[in-house]
């Protein structure tokens, strides 16, 4: 794809950063935006040393605000969805974790749509497919298989239902065509 844009949404995180350096060594890519709510001084430190490779622009924004997803999306050939919420301590509210990985994903989308982006890439986790009651390990498992899982946690749920509404988007007629 000569001359491609991608956007990556939660840039400054530990799997954000790893595909933006892994985005920077692709010779046809024209530009990457790197989306997240703050870079770290670090952060943007080793971004800028990938300059040299590529142009990338780091844009700090909020996956909840409607108009940085809009400008954010405009003129990119694909997205790369990686911004989440992770409560591993157990410390954030529910309605934080749902608000950023699933209605967060949701006007992502709805940003793609609008501004016709063609890819989208959406990062989730083992997490949605368990835990279960019947303790086998699935194999050769997809999207429209329905297996019964319960989460205590937040975060698989939300995730969860954020892959349902990537995979409900899949289609969506675009501004542009």
């Amino acid at each position: 794809m000569a001359g491609w844009s991608c956007l990556v949404t939660g840039a400054g995180g530990f799997l954000g950063q790893r595909i933006v350096h892994l985005l920077a060594e692709e010779k046809e890519l024209q530009e990457i935006r790197a989306l997240d709510k703050v870079f770290r001084p670090e952060q943007r430190e080793e971004f800028s040393k990938l300059q040299s490779k590529t142009n990338l622009m780091m844009v700090e924004g909020d996956i909840l605000d409607e108009q940085c997803l809009k400008r954010a999306c405009q003129g990119i050939s694909v997205v790369i969805h990686t911004a989440s919420v992770i409560d591993v301590m157990n410390v954030l509210h529910r309605e934080t974790i749902m608000n950023v990985n699933l209605k967060g994903t949701q006007l992502l989308l709805e940003a793609c749509a609008q501004a016709s982006v063609p890819i989208f890439i959406y990062t989730s986790t083992i997490e949605v497919a368990g835990p279960n009651s019947y303790r086998e390990i699935i194999q050769n498992g997809h999207e429209e298989e329905h297996l019964e899982s319960r989460w205590s946690a937040p975060y698989p749920y939300s995730k969860k239902l954020a892959e349902k509404a990537v995979l409900a988007a899949n289609g969506w007629a675009l501004k542009n065509g």
